[in-house]
């Protein structure tokens, strides 16, 4: 059975067992049994896996979450103060920190790691911004405010955002990501299969037949799931790069060739919606070009103040004389405001959006997907969704968005590999004509990477880093904590969530059921439709055929610790997008008229 089948419990005896966790961690220190009697209180801790229907937390100590904590998180936060003792002097010359200020971040680090493995209580942020405020009313108002006693998610969450803390509060470290260092590498690592599938990708960019489209689009999307294999967090900060293990020899045996890995690792894509992907982007897209076409109500820039009244519609008292904006100098156009999204029930352009995890090779293969997508002219505008800090390791922030395309464009490798050695002719036969070797260069590389450099410029593609995805919070409460993100994610013809902590937030961070549907586990969680890839490295999961859950166990029990099986998952049900409830954040206190509230 698997990990997560293994430990099906009745609802009565979950429930019982999670009672039992919190009783136990309200008892005092010792309870007397009698005269000189000491007896110690029942550990917080259960020997079990996560039960099914309860959340992921490190109180289980079969489950990875409990692994998790107790070994891979504080192995990186020891690799943090390693490198920075060991690197001082380079950081304080790319940073302006001072030794005063590198000393205090290690002690503050250590002391992050030691509450940690202890299971402390958590901490109070201390910094004093608008985003660390909301951070502490989120840990006051958890049941649970120890490591290891509440979620998973919230936990580990919580670490990176403290780690952030420690460089925001010496001056000198205020843009200082202790990883970039790892990322750069990991990039640098992957240079010639990021060659080998920049040549390819050449191929797929002119238009091309439905049946060819919709094929490439395919090969894509499987590229990008195993490029999710590329985690230093699963890794505890160790490089980690693709290899030809379990993958069949090719003629060119010493080149690892993505595009073969899709073929040879079909087997280990335990739900496959990728071609039902394809099909709704495609499809989604065509229907939104054609309202966006056919819509006159919104295409005039205006202001909500101008819109309000040509609907008709009386402004508040406030919004009676506007202040007006200065005048602007001479030779200069009048400023205006853009369209007002809250009153869009179309989208101005056709956009796909990709929840990005990883940075390196992976955030490489989204882009040659986004590439693609607009190339084929299938959708218009590509957003990529980042971190605003440095988190979980690898993924990606504003700067490692930069760092990766340009590095693309670039790129210097240069690689040849001899021919394979062919038998000797039969008596009489003439010698065959040698081989070229075959050559691989990132010249493909660096054509692509000037191109998203442009398209970045043009803002074909566009980077977002919403607070939000920085936040210890499941998505199915986005609409609650972050409306205006929802609202944001809703014009797009579909949202693409990479990796497994994206996964772990879209199912509510839930020991589902594996026979559970992708629909239901998402919670209500439904801007547009949700696409997810995902290499399984975290005991839960959905959307699995009857029996195929045991079976893999019995191969391996930990088979959902270490990504080297995948799913591509989507749900096309979505919310329809109406006129907004909300004041839209663009137009902050000058939209006040009644049409947007």
């Amino acid at each position: 059975m698997s990990k997560t089948s293994m430990q099906q419990t009745s609802p009565a005896s979950a429930t019982e067992l999670n009672r039992d966790a919190e009783d136990y961690s309200t008892t005092p220190e010792f309870i007397y049994g009698g005269p000189f009697i000491k007896v110690e209180k029942p550990s917080p801790f259960l020997n079990v896996a996560t039960p099914i229907n309860l959340q992921l937390q490190g109180s289980f100590k079969k489950s990875f979450a409990y692994y998790s904590l107790k070994e891979r998180m504080p192995v990186i936060l020891t690799k943090v103060i390693d490198y920075v003792s060991r690197e001082g002097s380079k950081i304080k010359s790319a940073s302006g920190g001072t030794d005063d200020e590198l000393h205090s971040f290690i002690q503050y680090v250590s002391k992050l790691k030691n509450d940690l493995v202890t299971n402390k209580k958590y901490d109070l942020l201390t910094v004093d911004t608008p985003e660390a405020k909301r951070w502490n009313q989120w840990i006051e108002s958890c049941d649970a405010q120890t490591y290891f006693m509440n979620t998973w998610v919230f936990t580990e969450c919580y670490v990176y955002r403290r780690l952030r803390e420690g460089c925001e509060l010496m001056k000198g470290l205020a843009n200082f990501d202790p990883f970039d260092e790892q990322k750069d590498q990991s990039f640098n690592n992957s240079m010639e299969p990021m060659c080998v599938v920049a040549e390819k990708l050449l191929t797929m960019l002119p238009e091309s037949d439905k049946d060819k489209r919709k094929a490439d689009f395919i090969s894509l999307l499987k590229i990008c799931l195993w490029s999710n294999k590329c985690d230093l967090s699963l890794s505890m900060g160790e490089q980690v790069t693709l290899k030809n293990e379990g993958v069949k020899t090719t003629p060119s045996r010493d080149v690892l060739d993505p595009f073969q890995m899709v073929l040879d690792l079909k087997d280990k894509v335990l739900v496959d919606d990728s071609a039902k992907i394809a099909d709704l982007v495609v499809t989604r897209a065509e229907s939104f070009a054609k309202a966006i076409e056919g819509n006159t109500s919104l295409k005039a820039k205006c202001s909500c103040n101008r819109l309000a009244t040509s609907a008709g519609v009386p402004l508040c008292p406030q919004e009676e004389k506007p202040t007006e904006a200065p005048a602007p100098a001479e030779g200069d156009q009048p400023a205006e405001l853009p369209p007002c999204p809250a009153k869009f029930t179309i989208p101005q352009d056709v956009m796909f959006d990709i929840v990005c995890d990883n940075s390196g090779y992976e955030l490489f293969t989204d882009l040659c997907l986004a590439h693609f997508l607009i190339a084929q002219k299938i959708v218009q505008k590509v957003r990529f969704h980042v971190k605003a800090i440095p988190w979980f390791v690898s993924d990606v922030t504003p700067r490692d968005f930069k760092y990766v395309i340009g590095s693309c464009a670039n790129g210097n490798y240069k690689r040849e590999i001899p021919p394979e050695n062919k038998p000797e002719p039969a008596e009489g036969e003439a010698p065959a004509e040698p081989e070229p070797p075959r050559v691989i260069s990132a010249d493909s590389l660096r054509q692509l990477g000037g191109q998203w450099e442009k398209f970045v410029q043009d803002g074909v593609f566009e980077v977002l880093s919403d607070d939000f995805w920085t936040s210890p919070h499941v998505y199915k409460d986005m609409k609650r904590y972050d409306p205006d993100l929802y609202r944001k994610l809703q014009f797009a013809t579909c949202v693409l969530f990479k990796g497994d902590l994206n996964y772990r937030k879209l199912l509510g961070e839930k020991n589902w059921n594996p026979m559970t549907g992708f629909e239901p586990a998402l919670q209500g969680f439904m801007p547009a439709p949700v696409a997810a890839l995902r290499t399984v490295k975290a005991d839960l999961i959905c959307g699995l055929p009857k029996g195929k859950a045991d079976q893999l166990n019995t191969i391996d029990e930990k088979w959902m610790e270490k990504g080297d099986y995948g799913v591509i998952q989507v749900c096309a049900k979505c919310e329809p997008l109406k006129v907004s409830e909300r004041p839209c954040p663009l137009y902050g206190d000058t939209c006040r008229g009644t049409v947007c509230q």
